[in-house]
C-alpha cells in the first residue's frame, strides 16, 4: 500500500525567514510539564519533552523559521508534497544493499594489513559510502541492483568513467546537501574502492580506465579541500559564531557549573538520604553536571576522554598522584596517551558520584559515565550543550569551548604556553587559526598605513626643501614687495610640524622605572593579563605601549 501524502508548507522559503531553522529548548513547568514555546498555543502541556517537540513540528512549524506567523496569502507559499512516513528523510542518499560478497570482501580488505588496517566500523562507514556511488551510476544507466552486484564488469566501468564520478560529487551537494567534509570522506571511499579492483588485478584496459579516474579523484579532493578552506573565513569568524549565540567568553563558559552547583548539592543529599524517591530525571542531571564539571574544571578535551573513563582507572588515580593515563580517544594514533590530571577536589567530587549517584543508574559497564540503561554514555557533547545553554542561553559544545580556549590564550598566555594548552587538548582549532589570520591582516593594514603616512611624509619633506634652497633667491625678491611673512604663515607651518611629529615612530621610547614599577603592580594583581594591565586608571604607562610590549618588557626583566 503507497504512503498517504499531505501537503507541506515550506517555510524557508518564505521571505523573512532565517536563514537556519532555530533550535528549539522546552523549559519544564513546576507541575512537570513541557508547554509549547508559541504563547498564544491553548494545549495544557506535555508529559515528554519528544511529544512537545512533535507538537511544535506538526502544528507551528512556522516557529523555527519565525517569530511570529507571517500573514501571507497561502497561494504565495512553495508547498512540498511527503509522504506521510514517520522519521522519513528524503535526503539520504540511495543506497546499495551491504549483505553481499563483494561488500564483505571490501570490508574485510580494508581491514587487512594492505588494505588500511581501518576497524570494522571504519570500513563498514566507507563500503557503503562507495556502494552508494554505485548506486547512483546504476539509476544513471538503469541497470538493475542485482545484476550490479554479481559480476564486477558494472563496477569497472562506473569506476573507469569520470563523468559519472563528476555528476555524483556534484549530485551531493545540490541534490541531498552534502556539505565539503562530507563529499571529501566519499570520494576517499571511491579511492579505496579503486585501489581494492586493482588489488583483483583487472585486465589492463581497465587499468589504464583508473588511471584516468584517480586523476579526477585527486582535482576532485583539491576543490573541495580548497572550497572548505574558503568557506572557514565566514563559517569559522567569531563574529558569525556570535551572530548565532554560539560563542562566549570564558569567564561566561565558567559561570555554568556555579549556576547549577546548589541543585547538585540537593540531588546529591537525595541520594544520601533517601535514593528510593529520586526521580530519574534528577539523576541524569546529575550525570549531565558531572560531565560539565569534567569539561569545564578538569580538563577541556574531546568527549571520548571521559567517554571512555572507567572506575578501574578512576582508582588509580589516588596511586599516581591524581593521574589518569588512558590511550583510547580520538587521536591516540598520534600522541599515544590522554593523560588526565585530577586534584583533590575533583576526586572528592568524582568519587561522590559513584558512590551515591550512579549506583541509581543500575550499571551494567565499568565505565563512569552511564545513561538510564546502564550503558555507556555515547552523547557526551549533548550533556554539556544542555547545561551551558540553561545557564548562559549559548550552544557551547565541547569543541567550541576548546576554541574559546585557544583563542583567549593568545591575550592572556605566552608563546610557548598557548603551545602547552593546545596539546594538552589535543585540539587544532581552525576558529583559532582564522581568528589569528584576521587579527594579523588587521595589524598588516595598520602598520602599511602608517607606512604609507611616514612615506608619503618623508617625500613632502624633500620636496620641500628643494623647493626652499631654489626659492630662496625669489622669496628675498618677494619680500620686498609684500613684506614680512604672517602670523597665519607661522601657524600653518606649526601645524605641518606637529602633524610630523604625530607620524614619527615612537616604538624607541625606552621604558621608565615608573612603568617598570607599573609592570610588577600589575602582574601581581592580574597575573600575565597584559591587556588588563595596560588599560587600567591607577597606571600611566606612554601612549606607544601595546599589551605585547609589556609581555616583552617584563621577559627582559625576568619577571616570567
Amino acid at each position: 500500500m503507497c504512503a498517504r501524502k499531505k501537503h507541506v508548507i515550506d517555510w524557508k522559503t518564505v521571505n523573512g525567514a532565517f536563514s537556519k531553522p532555530r533550535r528549539l529548548h522546552l523549559v519544564q513547568g513546576s507541575d512537570g510539564l513541557n508547554r509549547c514555546p508559541i504563547l498564544s498555543c491553548d494545549h495544557p502541556g506535555f508529559a515528554s519533552r519528544r511529544g512537545c517537540r512533535k507538537h511544535v513540528k506538526t502544528i507551528h512549524a512556522w516557529y523555527y523559521y519565525f517569530d511570529e506567523k507571517p500573514n501571507v496569502a497561502v497561494d504565495t507559499l512553495v508547498i512540498s508534497t511527503a509522504p506521510n512516513v514517520a522519521n522519513g528523510k528524503g535526503s539520504n542518499v540511495p543506497s546499495c544493499s551491504t549483505d553481499n560478497d563483494f561488500a564483505r570482501s571490501f570490508s574485510q580488505w580494508l581491514q587487512s594489513s594492505c588494505g588500511g588496517g581501518k576497524s570494522r566500523k571504519q570500513s563498514d562507514i566507507s563500503v557503503s559510502r562507495a556502494l552508494k556511488f554505485v548506486k547512483f551510476c546504476c539509476d544513471q544507466s538503469a541497470e538493475a541492483e542485482d545484476d550490479v552486484l554479481s559480476s564486477t564488469n558494472f563496477i569497472d566501468y562506473s569506476l573507469g568513467c569520470p563523468q559519472l564520478l563528476t555528476n555524483f560529487v556534484d549530485s551531493l551537494d545540490t541534490k541531498w546537501g552534502i556539505g565539503q567534509s562530507g563529499r571529501i570522506a566519499y570520494v576517499t571511499s571511491i579511492s579505496d574502492l579503486l585501489d581494492f579492483r586493482k588489488f583483483n588485478s583487472p585486465p589492463s584496459s581497465v587499468l589504464q580506465n583508473f588511471a584516468v579516474t584517480e586523476v579526477y579523484v585527486k582535482r576532485a579532493r583539491k576543490c573541495l579541500a580548497k572550497d572548505m578552506r574558503s568557506n572557514w573565513t565566514t563559517d569559522l569568524d567569531i563574529e558569525t559564531l556570535e551572530s548565532h549565540r554560539s560563542w562566549a567568553s570564558l569567564s561566561e563558559v565558567q559561570s555554568v557549573i556555579p549556576f547549577h552547583k546548589e541543585r547538585y548539592q540537593s540531588v546529591l543529599e537525595m541520594c544520601m538520604e533517601n535514593p528510593d524517591s529520586v526521580k530519574p530525571c534528577d539523576v541524569t542531571f546529575a550525570t549531565r553536571f558531572i560531565a560539565a564539571y569534567l569539561f569545564l574544571k578538569v580538563k577541556g578535551c574531546r568527549p571520548m576522554t571521559y567517554q571512555h573513563l572507567t572506575l578501574r582507572m578512576f582508582e588509580s588515580a589516588r596511586r599516581n598522584d591524581g593521574m589518569v593515563d588512558q590511550k583510547i580517544f580520538k587521536t591516540a594514533k598520534r600522541y599515544g596517551f590522554d593523560s588526565v590530571y585530577f586534584d583533590e577536589v575533583s576526586i572528592n567530587f568524582l568519587e561522590q558520584y559513584i558512590t551515591y549517584v550512579r549506583p541509581l543508574l543500575n550499571p551494567i559497564c565499568d565505565y563512569i559515565l552511564v545513561n538510564r540503561n546502564g550503558k555507556q554514555f555515547q552523547k557526551l557533547t549533548d550533556l554539556l550543550s544542555v547545561l551551558v545553554f540553561e545557564a548562559i542561553g549559548k550552544y557551547i559544545h565541547p569543541t567550541r569551548y576548546r576554541q574559546i580556549i585557544e583563542t583567549e590564550s593568545c591575550v592572556a598566555l605566552l608563546p610557548n604556553e598557548q603551545k602547552w594548552i593546545s596539546e594538552d587538548q589535543k585540539h587544532s582549532s581552525n576558529v583559532a587559526r582564522v581568528h589569528y589570520q584576521k587579527k594579523r591582516s588587521r595589524q598588516v593594514a595598520i602598520r602599511g598605513r602608517w607606512c604609507m603616512r611616514k612615506l608619503v611624509e618623508t617625500e613632502r619633506k624633500t620636496v620641500n626643501s628643494d623647493v626652499n634652497t631654489n626659492m630662496e633667491n625669489e622669496n628675498d625678491v618677494t619680500n620686498c614687495f609684500h613684506g614680512p611673512v604672517s602670523e597665519n604663515d607661522n601657524a600653518t607651518d606649526i601645524a605641518t610640524s606637529s602633524r610630523e611629529k604625530l607620524f614619527q615612530r615612537r616604538a624607541g621610547i625606552r621604558f621608565t622605572a615608573e612603568e617598570d614599577e607599573y609592570i610588577k603592580i600589575g602582574m601581581n594583581k592580574f597575573g600575565l593579563r597584559w591587556s588588563k594591565i595596560l588599560r587600567h586608571p591607577n597606571f600611566t604607562f606612554n601612549p606607544c605601549r601595546v599589551p605585547n610590549t609589556l609581555r616583552k618588557r617584563a621577559e627582559a626583566l625576568k619577571l616570567v
